[in-house]
């Protein structure tokens, strides 16, 4: 669903940074292993689930994206939006009179051939389905509707089922893509007994209205208990969209297969709009998770793409005539930052001097040269330093051992028993400044960050215990606040960025993305000024001031933004795109001269 996947790139996205690829040797034709029409792409790790209106993880959202359709969808070449579902761009008025005077009407039609698998049309009642599905307040989807909450109703015309428009009882900076950028589910395979059709999308648009609804009727908690259930995320006959794929099997651990369907209606589309390519009959997505697995099974033509190759494996291919003949190797802008989320809460980081004590510890420049080979730069906030308002004033925290040493002498964290370790009384009993650090098992370059980090923190007397997890564990500890530091890396789509659902003290629930329970009053005040504000000059002054309260409060240590290290095969035609993952399978079309 809108998953407004965090982290944002401007129109940069489109200047890609093509890597060298040697050609291939003279008089020789690569020999590939597979010549068939299906595309093998690695995900490095397993998505929580495939549900776009639950889902959370980026690597769901590259399935997600083949199953379900939106009203629009980002092009991968001009990350603009297109339209997919949506027969064009909506039309956006201004609301001067009535109920949601001062708010804004955005007006779409959908596709006539737009149809479910099971032959019906896609209409209008599936969209307000979907919305109803969002704001019901048990369902688990509290990371969508933080990005919801302008949405006060809707209208379908009583003349066309595929002609609406969704009411917004505020401006909103991300209104139009943020609604056009949204998945539509079919109602009768997610509600096939019609629970939440008594409810009004505009009581439950409301969410104190909504909570009461959810009080009185038992239907909501129903329908939120089926829909949340695993049933409508993992299993065949239970994920079902409008997109060209359909949904074969997910072996956990191992594989996840999506088949073209037959007969499937973007064909009938004149015009072969781009948002509607499906050129591929099969797309098999191994779940290879370690970097090593991963490079085997490239060199060895298990898979034709993959993304995110640690930064000394991708230069080592780019030095491998034999990779050069089979493979072409990129390195695209990335949408992405890395950083070292801190659990705002703990006692051991509550207090902001101990968490800028532990960014001096970080050594970013010898990250980005040593494990990173320069595909990086370092970065002092929440937003991608393409932005035009990434505030560039802010100095990158320097490696300074001594300075973190002071500081958590300053903050009442010093060795008194001479152990190696700075240590604190807190709540009358003597506690070491002693922290585990959740980090993924699926790459290398975090496994060496966290084992530098280690050896660096040991000089300001800070013990680090790293603890490798599987990416979905680490997840749904992060959700559960079950941790001190984890290693994590957000992605961004190309719109401007509103930072609620990662910074708003709102944000900070079981479901909600703000993880490191990071809250402060000016800055809450600052995103619901962000978001309404139309103004790019007076926007960009808010976004400098709110970037300077995250560099000085320091909830996350912010590391860097690095290019996409990207592999497809030759045996494709295909281009690497500056949105995640980094290439769209769907659009790698078979050489014919195989």
């Amino acid at each position: 669903m809108i998953q407004l996947r965090l982290f944002v790139l401007m129109a940069l996205g489109a200047a890609l940074f093509a890597a060298g690829c040697k050609p291939e040797p003279a008089g020789e034709k690569a020999e590939f292993k597979n010549k068939d029409n299906t595309v093998y792409a690695r995900l490095p790790a397993n998505p929580d689930r495939l549900n776009p209106v639950l889902s959370t993880s980026v690597y769901a959202r590259a399935v997600n994206e083949l199953i379900f359709q939106y009203l629009m969808t980002f092009d991968p070449k001009t990350l603009g939006l297109s339209p997919q579902l949506a027969k064009a761009a909506p039309v956006v008025e201004e609301l001067t009179a009535g109920e949601f005077a001062g708010g804004v009407a955005y007006t779409f039609e959908l596709r006539e051939e737009a149809v479910w698998d099971n032959g019906t049309p896609v209409t209008a009642r599936d969209f307000e389905f979907t919305l109803k599905a969002i704001f019901n307040p048990r369902v688990d989807a509290a990371a969508v509707r933080a990005y919801l909450d302008f949405i006060a109703g809707m209208r379908i015309d009583p003349d066309n089922p595929r002609k609406f428009t969704v009411l917004a009882n505020k401006k909103y900076i991300l209104g139009e893509p943020v609604v056009s950028n949204m998945a539509i589910l079919p109602e009768y395979v997610y509600d096939p007994g019609g629970l939440l059709r008594p409810f009004p999308l505009e009581d439950l648009a409301r969410p104190e209205r909504a909570e009461q609804l959810a009080q009185e009727h038992e239907a909501l908690a129903r329908f939120a208990e089926s829909f949340n259930a695993a049933q409508f995320s993992r299993e065949k006959g239970f994920i079902s969209g409008s997109g060209p794929y359909a949904f074969e099997e997910w072996e956990t651990g191992q594989q996840i297969v999506l088949t073209r369907k037959k007969g499937w209606w973007g064909d009938a589309v004149k015009g072969s709009p781009p948002a509607l390519a499906a050129h591929p009959e099969k797309l098999v997505f191994k779940i290879i998770p370690d970097q090593a697995a991963m490079l085997t099974a490239l060199k060895d033509q298990q898979i034709d793409a993959c993304s995110q190759i640690d930064a000394k494996d991708f230069i080592d291919l780019r030095n491998n005539e034999a990779m050069a003949g089979l493979f072409n190797l990129h390195t695209p802008s990335s949408m992405t930052y890395y950083y070292i989320g801190l659990n705002n809460k703990n006692p051991k980081l509550s207090d902001k001097r101990v968490r800028r004590a532990l960014a001096h510890l970080v050594n970013v420049p010898g990250l980005i040269d040593n494990l990173f080979y320069g595909l990086a730069e370092q970065i002092t906030g929440p937003f991608h330093p393409t932005k035009p308002y990434y505030n560039r004033k802010l100095d990158p925290i320097k490696f300074d051992p001594e300075k973190a040493r002071e500081l958590l002498a300053s903050a009442g964290w010093e060795d008194t028993n001479d152990n190696g370790v700075a240590d604190k009384e807190i709540g009358g009993q003597r506690v070491e400044l002693e922290l585990d650090y959740l980090i993924s098992n699926a790459s290398n370059f975090v496994r060496n960050q966290a084992l530098l980090f280690e050896a660096d923190a040991r000089k300001a007397g800070v013990k680090i215990n790293i603890v490798p997890q599987e990416f979905t564990v680490l997840i749904d500890n992060t959700k559960k606040r079950n941790y001190e530091m984890y290693a994590g890396a957000w992605a961004q789509d190309p719109v401007p960025d509103d930072p609620k659902q990662l910074w708003h003290t709102e944000s900070d629930t079981p479901d909600g993305s703000n993880r490191v329970s990071f809250s402060k009053r000016e800055a809450d005040e600052l995103i619901e000024k962000i978001r309404t504000s139309l103004d790019e000059a007076e926007r960009t002054r808010l976004y400098y001031r709110f970037q300077e309260i995250i560099y000085e409060e320091q909830p996350y240590i912010f590391l860097m933004a690095p290019l996409e290290r990207i592999a497809i095969s030759k045996r494709f035609t295909a281009e690497p795109s500056a949105r995640r993952p980094g290439f769209f399978v769907n659009d790698f079309m078979l050489k014919s001269d195989l």
